[in-house]
């Protein structure tokens, strides 16, 4: 019975000692840093006034980058959609059957309605590796200006 009156006096005195400190998205401090014991390693910063500019501009900066990620997936996707399109109309014109035997004959030689879809569709297949050139880009100036890899998503 001694030890557990002496276990309780023990918790009695731990708690009136100070306690340990908490820290989650609103206080968590956004200069300077933390060492690798947990003590805070720029004067000041534990108040939470200095990072309050540096989230309000970071959260700008995240917006304005995932706005342009979206921009440029949206016109990814578009891009994606006229190619597939045109692939079926290609399908389309390959067993195409003419009722017209002088327009049969000319399609049967020439090819010039065949030709001409799948010029636009290596042109587009261009555009699309040039829309992924972008995003790869922008990825990459996204890490270079110290951005979160998330935001790209």
């Amino acid at each position: 019975m001694a030890a557990a009156r002496k276990a309780r006096e023990q918790k009695k005195d731990q708690a009136g000692a100070k306690p340990a400190r908490v820290f989650n998205n609103d206080n968590i401090p956004t200069t300077g840093g933390v060492s690798a014991v947990g003590q805070n390693t720029a004067a000041g910063a534990g108040d939470g006034s200095a990072g309050a500019p540096a989230a309000a501009s970071s959260a700008a900066g995240e917006a304005e980058w995932r706005s342009r990620f979206a921009k440029l997936r949206k016109k990814l996707e578009q891009d994606q959609a006229e190619l597939d399109i045109m692939q079926r109309e290609l399908g389309v014109l390959d067993v195409q059957y003419y009722n017209d035997p002088v327009k049969s004959m000319q399609q049967g030689y020439s090819r010039s309605d065949i030709n001409e879809k799948t010029e636009k569709i290596e042109a587009k297949k261009k555009t699309i590796e040039a829309d992924q050139q972008a995003i790869a880009d922008a990825e990459d100036e996204l890490q270079k200006a110290g951005g979160d890899s998330g935001w790209a998503r």
